[in-house]
């Protein structure tokens, strides 16, 4: 049986005009739940932008998978990410990182 090929790891986004914005939602039962928000385009269009964890609880990296065929039509993308669980004490920022490199990004109040 032959090797099998090692799975090759979506690359940073290389979008244009990055911008994040990131929430912490309070709950009445307590604790908070951390949502993450992107937005950015690309001079072509089918690209799917999506967050990923990184190595410490409030460290994020921003991935694109690219097309294999792509109309020449600039194109916008937004791509959003939540805890999922209450977060007893939510981050007061967060890293997230691109192919331009570390942004840090303050959490806001949902209001």
């Amino acid at each position: 049986m032959g090797a099998q090929p090692t799975p090759v790891s979506p690359p940073l986004s290389r979008g244009d005009g990055i911008e994040y914005k990131a929430y912490a939602r309070a709950y009445e039962e307590g604790g908070a739940v951390l949502s993450l928000i992107a937005t950015c385009s690309y001079p072509i269009g089918g690209y799917n932008i999506f967050f990923e964890g990184g190595s410490e609880p409030d460290e994020f990296e921003l991935l694109e998978k690219a097309p294999q065929i792509a109309p020449q039509l600039v194109t916008y993308y937004v791509a959003s990410w939540t805890s999922g669980q209450r977060l007893v004490k939510p981050p007061t920022h967060v890293e997230i990182r691109d192919a331009h490199g570390d942004h840090r990004v303050k959490v806001e109040p949902w209001d």
